[in-house]
């Protein structure tokens, strides 16, 4: 095809978006609302694998040595949590005599533990915090082994079930993607369907005048890549404005409140990706159902 023809042809296809306006705004408002959808699930989604990712971390796994244990052992396991990086998050240890004051906090009544012995009562321990909770099985085993380890205490059962939580909204977030894909394409197929109906003896005359399959599609493709175009910008926008919405309500809800650990995804993150999802989205679907809704109409 010719350079001049592509130029005729996109020219055609811009212009041809006004000649139906109603059925343009109806269809492009179905895809925004499609679209949008699937940003909103999209942003669901990546924000509560994130957030599960953090929970996983946060039930601490309590390693208590046992009373009274060697400072060589104590050294061995500092040295164990401190090279492990790949797998612990972090951890803090313990003295004696800081889980008796915390102890002694929580129960009050500072007379009840005058010549309480702290050495030969209360042991050294360690709370640590792991990047995967599926390792938390292995973790234990490990650390079980090691000189001087009294017991290990875990969440295992909070832990699983973190665990399967963000992989099930991974599999369910595919699955909705899928759905909402395939509504967006048939929604697009039926304008352009429509739009080729409305202008069957156009084409019918452009055919008795030798014009080629491709110079009559291209118009009705570069329509609804149009029309997808300001759908994907739309909404993008109305789910980025609903995300800043919610992120700032989410920031002031957990003021105070561990809120160093628990943060949604950054803003420029989620709304760049929610972006250009919706625009490879929207490409992809209106190309082909234009396409496929003007191949029949187009045969010469």
């Amino acid at each position: 095809m010719k350079i001049n023809e592509i130029r005729y042809a996109g020219k055609a296809g811009i212009r041809n978006l006004g000649r139906h306006p109603l059925l343009l705004i109806a269809s492009v408002l179905t895809l925004t609302l499609m679209l949008f959808l699937l940003s909103v699930f999209v942003i669901f989604s990546r924000n509560a694998s994130h957030l599960s990712e953090i929970a996983a971390q946060q039930p601490p796994i309590t390693i208590s040595m046992r009373v009274g244990a060697e400072a060589s052992s104590i050294e061995e396991m500092r040295q164990f949590l401190s090279n492990d990086t790949e797998n612990i998050v972090e951890y803090a240890e313990f003295t004696p005599e800081m889980n008796f004051q915390s102890f002694k906090d929580n129960i009050g009544k500072e007379e009840l533990w005058e010549g309480f012995s702290v050495e030969d009562n209360i042991p050294y321990t360690f709370n640590v915090r792991l990047t995967d909770p599926d390792y938390g099985k292995e973790f234990k085993t490990t650390v079980e082994s090691m000189p001087e380890v009294y017991k290990v205490m875990m969440e295992t059962e909070v832990m699983k079930l973190l665990s399967k939580l963000s992989l099930w909204t991974n599999r369910i977030g595919i699955v909705v993607f899928v759905v909402l894909a395939v509504v967006s394409a048939l929604i697009v197929a039926n304008m352009i369907r429509v739009a080729v109906l409305s202008r069957s003896n156009e084409i019918n005359i452009m055919k008795y005048l030798g014009a080629t399959k491709g110079f009559i599609q291209l118009p009705f493709i570069i329509e609804g890549l149009m029309s997808g175009f300001i759908g994907a910008l739309l909404a993008s926008l109305a789910s980025g404005l609903l995300y800043v919405y919610i992120q700032n309500r989410f920031s002031r809800g957990l003021s105070g409140i561990s809120q160093g650990a628990f943060t949604l995804l950054p803003k420029s993150t989620v709304i760049g990706s929610i972006t250009g999802i919706n625009l490879l989205v929207a490409f992809v679907l209106c190309f082909l159902a234009s396409m496929l809704s003007v191949r029949k109409h187009a045969k010469v």
